[in-house]
């Protein structure tokens, strides 16, 4: 907080969602990705319903697409169609990327398809550039529009090579997060063509979304923007340099490898029942904490676990990290 407000200098406050502040945040927003309008919103499950129900609206169809192991089937507890009214069908199988082959396969009408960048829960993967083209392409040559879920956006631009810019270009409307790699405090923006911004505040405000103040996260977003986007490529190249240290070891792989994102998934053999009581032996022993939580796998025989690097992570020697995961496959064989 002091951090902050020593980022603050005399900036005055907002109201209602106006002032200063999301004036800056905003023109920042629509630089960085190429889109005509931007909206701050408190929250990222908010953002991207907002949305889809104007997409919704416009197309006249409530039937969208999307991942079914995307954040909002896996994490949000079916909001878009318990509050907004929306109903999904499955776009891709469950455990690899949709394509455009994929959508073709749906015959029926659709009000939007949602694209999650990277997919988190494959381990931060990403499509290939001209793949994610022809999807993209495709949904539009059908009069779809296409959402993207940035909620790590930021995390994927070095595996493209390519400006914000260009690959927002590919989307009717975009969702980018605060917190995760920009280590904001919360909430998010929504960026598009002015008249569906337009539209999208009118249901933020009816969802409870315009706060009366914003200060905190809008300065920790600014300031986010300032010191840790140009550190995304670090990021993303530590995590290559620790998955290829990782992966040296026996009866262990790494995946995506070498990593999309700044994040991958671990699985090795082992005990899952072991895996919590292992990781805080590491800690203990070591000072490095490998992951907060095992993740489910098909296979009962694997503990598998996400690695993400932020800051703290680009000072974790890869050896020593190597070190500690040679500690924890011991403690659950």
């Amino acid at each position: 907080m002091r951090a902050l407000g020593d980022f603050a200098g005399m900036s005055p406050s907002d109201k209602y969602m106006s002032g200063e502040l999301f004036d800056r945040l905003h023109s920042k927003l629509r630089t960085l990705l190429g889109k005509p309008s931007a909206q701050y919103v408190p929250s990222g499950k908010m953002a991207q319903m907002l949305a889809l129900k104007v997409h919704a609206e416009r197309t006249g169809c409530s039937r969208i697409a999307l991942h079914p192991r995307s954040h909002m089937e896996e994490y949000e507890a079916r909001a878009y169609q318990q509050l907004w009214g929306l109903s999904a069908v499955q776009l891709g199988g469950y455990d690899r990327l949709p394509t455009a082959s994929d959508l073709d396969a749906i015959k029926e009408k659709l009000g939007a398809i949602v694209l999650e960048l990277p997919l988190r829960r494959l381990g931060c993967l990403l499509p290939q550039w001209d793949d994610l083209r022809a999807l993209t392409e495709l949904a539009h040559e059908r009069g779809i529009p296409v959402h993207l879920d940035g909620a790590r956006l930021w995390e994927s631009q070095p595996f493209y090579q390519r400006p914000l810019s260009e690959i927002a270009s590919l989307f009717d409307s975009v969702y980018v997060a605060f917190d995760k790699g920009l280590g904001g405090l919360a909430g998010g923006a929504l960026a598009g063509e002015a008249s569906l911004l337009d539209e999208a505040v009118i249901w933020q405000r009816r969802a409870g979304g315009r706060a009366l103040r914003s200060f905190p996260t809008l300065l920790a977003a600014l300031k986010g923007l300032d010191e840790r986007l140009p550190l995304m490529a670090e990021f993303h190249d530590k995590a290559v340099s620790l998955a290829k240290t990782f992966s040296q070891l026996a009866d262990l792989s790494v995946s995506p490898n070498p990593p999309h994102a700044n994040a991958f998934y671990v699985s090795l053999r082992g005990d899952r029942a072991k895996a919590a009581p292992a990781r805080d032996a590491v800690a203990a022993k070591t000072g490095l904490w490998l992951f907060d939580e095992a993740i489910d796998s098909i296979d009962q025989s694997l503990v598998r676990f996400e690695v993400t690097i932020r800051v703290t992570g680009l000072s974790v020697d890869d050896d020593d990290a190597t070190a500690a995961l040679r500690c924890f496959q011991t403690l659950i064989s």
